[in-house]
């Protein structure tokens, strides 16, 4: 075998494994739902809750069904850029997934305490949020609306959500109260939620603008929305700063860490920058909280 041929075989080894990795990972929402569940765990540990799999468990298959049920819905109503991924959600096995989470939601919701349950009622909003459900006549005829449609909501809908998730659902099931350093970490959480929710707008924003969707970049400009979600940030964090000092909250570095990745790729993004890097890297960065947890307390 030629060098040509080795590198041509590595080349093909790598790209089944990146398609792979596609098609099974990133497409079904595999990956942002573990993301967001991990998220989960990073309010254990700040609120000491102990490491109670169930919440983090109810938070990774509730997710799959929001997401997966809006780029469904997007691939029949705003057609998705990529066209792997907009031929993936025609496909029958996404549906299998969708039904595996509807029963894996409803086991765990039957095995949870009533507590739990009456915290998971506000998880139709996610389930209606890409659907269309609000009739409009117009000159074109009649047209259906939807959550997302609500000018400048999008991504504020949907930092709204997650972060009640991943602070109600392990309060829920701890029993604890809702203090005022579960306030300071919701505010962490929220920010931080919403600031990655936001970039994927600049990634969209073309898409949305042909589909009429308003959102913060296309209201205030791409260069406004960086400068209002960094603004968010520093606020954010000089909140948290204060509560450390004044031994309000414990001090956790891992949020100064969080903040400042966030507002690193909050910058670094472009419209053009590849639909990859936002589906990998950027829904990635939600990991970051619990992976310096991590690092911090073996170190």
């Amino acid at each position: 075998m030629t060098i040509n041929q080795s590198e041509t075989s590595k080349f093909s080894a790598y790209q089944w494994l990146y398609d792979c990795f596609l098609n099974f990972v990133i497409y079904p929402s595999i990956w942002v739902a573990a993301a967001i569940a991990s998220l989960g765990m990073f309010t254990q540990r700040i609120l000491e809750l102990g490491d109670n799999w169930q919440p983090i468990a109810l938070i990774f298959v509730t997710a799959l069904i929001p997401y997966n049920l809006d780029r469904i819905f997007d691939s029949y109503v705003q057609k998705i850029p990529e066209a792997k991924a907009q031929l993936y959600f025609r496909k029958p096995c996404i549906f299998v997934l969708l039904f595996f989470a509807v029963i894996a939601t409803g086991l765990l919701l039957y095995e949870a305490p009533l507590r739990v349950r009456y915290v998971i009622c506000a998880g139709i909003i996610p389930l209606i949020y890409g659907t269309p459900l609000f009739p409009w006549k117009s000159k074109s005829g009649l047209q259906w609306y939807r959550l997302k449609d609500i000018p400048g909501s999008k991504a504020w809908i949907i930092g709204s959500i997650l972060t009640y998730a991943v602070i109600a659902l392990p309060l829920a099931y701890a029993e604890a109260k809702f203090n005022l350093v579960a306030a300071l970490t919701t505010l962490f959480m929220f920010v931080f939620i919403v600031s990655n929710s936001h970039v994927f707008d600049i990634r969209d924003v073309e898409s949305d603008a042909k589909k009429g969707v308003v959102t913060l970049p296309i209201m205030v400009g791409i260069e406004g929305t960086k400068i209002i979600l960094t603004t968010m940030n520093i606020l954010m964090l000089m909140l948290i700063v204060g509560a450390w000092i004044t031994d309000i909250m414990t001090y956790h570095p891992e949020m100064i860490l969080a903040t400042g990745v966030n507002i690193g790729y909050i910058w670094g993004v472009k419209t053009e920058t590849p639909r990859s890097v936002y589906s990998i890297l950027i829904e990635g960065c939600l990991f970051v909280p619990i992976l310096a947890n991590w690092v911090i307390k073996i170190v």
